[in-house]
């Protein structure tokens, strides 16, 4: 999954509980459960007790990041673009699908070239990508 898409869903989500937590607030308030300080106060200890099971998800999340091998693609480079921050934006062929094609930004690539062979190393959650040039022509594609 690319990263920008799983900061777009978390993003989102985030916004979504902040909201459900305003609604939450304003209904207790609403319902003369006491002064806005109070309330606000019980909101606090209630909003805290989900916050360590949270952050350790978000912790095995960043483990299983950094642990799980890298996916390893030997291919060559179809079409390059370059974004902001000089990195770029490059589309491969993806072996045994007939032709099809996906697409990663790699940081620091200004160096690869349209028909380049590279091998690309995609990390298996977040889908960050590097790249390595390759010496001669990539493995041929073996399907099972």
């Amino acid at each position: 999954m690319p990263a920008a898409l799983v900061a777009t869903v978390l993003a989102g989500l985030t916004a979504a509980v902040a909201l459900l937590l305003i609604v939450m607030l304003a209904r207790r308030a609403r319902a003369g459960a006491g002064s806005w300080r109070d309330v606000g106060w019980d909101f606090a200890r209630r909003a805290w007790r989900p916050l360590p099971g949270l952050m350790a998800a978000a912790l095995l999340m960043a483990g299983a990041e950094l642990l799980l091998p890298a996916e390893r693609i030997a291919t060559e480079v179809n079409h390059l673009q370059v974004v902001e921050g000089g990195a770029v934006e490059l589309s491969y062929s993806l072996c045994c699908t007939g032709g099809g094609t996906e697409a990663c930004v790699v940081p620091g690539g200004a160096a690869l070239r349209p028909g380049q062979a590279i091998e690309l190393r995609r990390t298996r959650l977040l889908g960050r990508c590097s790249a390595r040039v390759l010496d001669g022509p990539p493995a041929p594609c073996r399907c099972s």
